[in-house]
């Protein structure tokens, strides 16, 4: 992987799976508000260009009542080196979401079963004349309790990347 050196912090693209959000059933008095549907959604997929080529990500990321959150996310480089996460937390704030979480399976050798990887996403909208919409690089191999820290002080910090193929949504 020609991005990542030695002594430094590695960092990837990372990615969504795009799906459809729970939702109760929309009557006479509006939706539903059904204490066990989810409250707030991080769904996409697509491809961000990096210098080493174009990068697939898919992520699915869905808030459970108790705050808690569930989900996964997967990062694709160019030479098909990836990694997966299990979704720990997340955060939605207006159109910007953070998720976090454990790697769970990787074939890139730097890349640590069991570490921490964190990514923010930015949803601008759909339709012509929407801004595209931004991932971030996703970092990995964080120690414990970084998914945490992540999602409680959402930083905007991680370089963001313009997707261009593919979308977001934030909700």
């Amino acid at each position: 992987m020609g991005f990542i050196r030695a002594g430094t912090t590695f960092v990837a693209t990372l990615g969504l799976l795009a799906c459809d959000p729970a939702s109760g059933p929309a009557g006479a008095f509006g939706p539903s508000f059904d204490a066990d549907a989810p409250r707030h959604h991080v769904l996409g997929s697509g491809h961000v260009e990096q210098a080493a080529g174009l990068r697939e990500f898919t992520f699915h990321a869905v808030e459970q009542p108790d705050g808690s959150a569930t989900g996964s996310y997967k990062v694709v480089l160019a030479n098909g080196l990836f990694f997966e996460v299990d979704v720990r937390c997340m955060v939605v704030n207006a159109n910007i979401g953070w998720i976090a979480g454990t790697i769970r399976a990787t074939n890139a050798a730097p890349v640590v079963v069991g570490s921490v990887s964190t990514v923010f996403v930015i949803d601008n909208g759909e339709g012509d004349g929407a801004p595209a919409d931004i991932v971030s690089l996703a970092t990995f191999n964080g120690a414990a309790g970084a998914d945490a820290a992540f999602c409680a002080n959402q930083p905007l910090v991680l370089q963001a990347l313009t997707v261009t193929d593919g979308n977001v949504q934030v909700q």
